[in-house]
């Protein structure tokens, strides 16, 4: 979704190398190659296959750099609130998003994160912000967090505790119930997440947030991405059509694919469903 939204000509984002080096917004002036008629469609059609072509970054690095509370160390959690910003770090950041616009000569500004919401939190920094919200099923976000864990990553695990202890007594108790395993741990915290964006996207207005269904965007990528570039108020033009036409949204697709076995299934329905 990020990737498509970044290709109309008016929309400024933060490339790979300024999200290594957020200090250095003069590094988002390499995206204006993009802007070149002709030339510039020429440049993102190689978007992928020639590492000098700006890509958008898909990691946290900027917000975290002007917002130093955007995340939580993983042995201390919380969950991130308009109360975790004071006004000369949201200005900072507003200032740093106009002149990342400027290096680029576009608009409007996009970016991505994952994790906790931080709807409330962002709203306070750009009170006119709206939010697209990709929904996965939390079955299969819980199997990628079990395979992260399997997989030797086991910071999250090892301090569960102290996220046992900022859950909502309802999914704390559920948690406690369950068998100290990685997966009913994944399963329950995937929920906690599900109902914390539920919960801050209800704070808006309809017409600032909306939802993306991550299998409808498998399943018709041109329909439903259509209905994105509608929401945030551009018109579909053919940069969108030359986009579609040679980058496919299957490829770019890296969701971890794990077979579990009967138990593990109903295991996992326990710990998942609200």
């Amino acid at each position: 979704m990020l990737d498509f939204l970044t290709v109309p000509k008016r929309m400024a984002w933060v490339p790979e190398k300024l999200e290594a080096n957020p200090g250095r917004l003069h590094l988002a002036t390499e995206v204006r190659k993009l802007n070149w008629p002709l030339l510039g469609e020429f440049w993102l059609e190689r978007r992928f296959a020639w590492k000098r072509v700006p890509s958008p970054a898909e990691g946290e690095g900027f917000w975290e750099h002007y917002l130093p509370a955007f995340t939580p160390p993983v042995d201390a959690p919380y969950v991130p609130g308009p109360e975790h910003v004071t006004d000369e770090e949201a200005e900072r950041l507003r200032n740093a998003v106009r002149e990342v616009c400027a290096c680029q000569h576009r608009s409007d500004f996009v970016g991505q994160y994952a994790g906790f919401p931080r709807v409330r939190l962002l709203r306070k920094v750009f009170p006119e912000a709206r939010f697209i919200q990709v929904v996965r099923n939390p079955r299969s976000v819980a199997y990628h967090l079990v395979r992260r864990i399997e997989g030797g990553d086991h910071k999250l695990w090892g301090n569960r505790e102290a996220w046992k202890a900022v859950m909502p007594s309802e999914l704390r108790e559920r948690l406690e119930g369950l068998e100290d395993t990685p997966l009913n741990f994944s399963g329950v915290l995937v929920r906690w997440y599900h109902n914390l964006y539920q919960e801050e996207l209800g704070t808006l207005p309809e017409e600032d947030r909306a939802e993306v269904a991550y299998a409808d965007l498998m399943g018709h990528p041109e329909r439903t991405l259509k209905r994105a570039i509608k929401f945030v108020g551009m018109e579909y033009d053919k940069r969108f059509d030359y986009y579609l036409k040679y980058h496919s949204i299957h490829q770019n697709n890296r969701r971890t694919k794990r077979n579990l076995s009967t138990e593990e299934t109903e295991q996992l329905e326990k710990a998942v469903d609200g």
